[in-house]
């Protein structure tokens, strides 16, 4: 991963679940337990109420191979057991109907399909030159790139049983954003910078929600960087800092609005046609949410920062 990544369209929808002729949008009632704002754009959050009746047990939901996380919503001890399903979404999918697979314990599998949108706006550049790119990085640095990128990966596509917080998110560093997530500019094809953050003002950082801290590491482009590990596939990330809160450890658990560290300049910024590994001269937080291994639009989970 990069410390740069998209503004995907801001409109907000209902998710469109469909199955056969069956379409529904998701409604819940008013005690329920928190979910993200579902967007269903590239980068945005699909939220739905998955089908399902007593007897059933728990269902496993799958989208594009990879497991999602689901939670249990019994509306009252007399109704049917009802599952929510939170799907993450990919940037580089397309719009369009795409099958959501959901697996019960006794083996009766079946196929909801979910509707993804275009954004009104996409964040994207597209440039074509028949010079290649120059970026100015040395060989050394560009394998501490690929290495920092495959390590990310490997830790936010990991499933852990956990249950995550529902409570709703606190805002990490109740400062403004400074930068959306969204922008990528590809050249000649290739994808050369990806916004998968917020860049969010502040002084220190705090948990959002609960979860195990997966990662603490200094990285080329994320600088002195933490991962959390909600549970579930669910996954926050914290790039820039100055420093890491001395009491936390990688393994330990983190409680809500326990402090992870303070906002600072480490890590490098792609200054697309200056340099690919500019120093970072303004202090913030590069904050990203994955689910089931996608980068979503962290807007999708944050309540509004309180007055400064």
């Amino acid at each position: 991963m990069r410390d740069n990544t998209p503004l995907t369209g801001r409109r907000s929808f209902g998710a469109l679940l469909t199955t056969g002729l069956l379409t529904a949008i998701l409604s819940l009632p008013a005690h329920a337990e928190y979910n993200p704002r579902a967007n269903p754009v590239p980068g945005g959050v699909i939220v739905i109420e998955l089908p399902n009746s007593i007897g059933e047990g728990v269902p496993e939901a799958y989208f594009r191979g990879k497991r999602v996380y689901t939670m249990n919503r019994a509306y009252n001890k007399r109704s049917d057991d009802r599952w929510v399903a939170w799907v993450g979404l990919s940037q580089n999918l397309g719009a369009g109907k795409h099958s959501l697979d959901i697996r019960q314990p006794g083996g009766k599998n079946r196929s909801v399909y979910i509707d993804v949108v275009e954004p009104e706006y996409n964040g994207e550049k597209r440039l074509a030159s028949r010079a290649p790119l120059r970026t100015d990085l040395t060989s050394t640095q560009r394998q501490t790139i690929a290495k920092d990128e495959q390590q990310i990966n490997s830790v936010i596509q990991n499933w852990s049983n956990g249950e995550p917080d529902s409570r709703p998110f606190l805002h990490p560093t109740n400062g403004k954003i400074l930068k959306p997530f969204g922008q990528r500019i590809f050249y000649n094809q290739e994808l050369v910078y990806n916004h998968n953050s917020v860049d969010l003002s502040g002084q220190r950082v705090i948990a959002p929600a609960s979860g195990r801290i997966a990662l603490i590491k200094d990285m080329f482009y994320q600088g002195t960087h933490v991962v959390l590990d909600h549970g579930s596939g669910l996954f926050t990330q914290y790039s820039h800092l100055q420093a890491v809160n001395f009491r936390i450890r990688e393994g330990q658990w983190i409680n809500r609005g326990e402090e992870i560290g303070k906002i600072g300049t480490t890590g490098k910024q792609i200054i697309f046609g200056k340099s690919f590994a500019a120093p970072i001269t303004t202090p913030h937080l590069g904050f990203s949410v994955s689910l089931n291994g996608e980068y979503v639009n962290p807007e999708l989970f944050l309540t509004p920062a309180r007055a400064q």
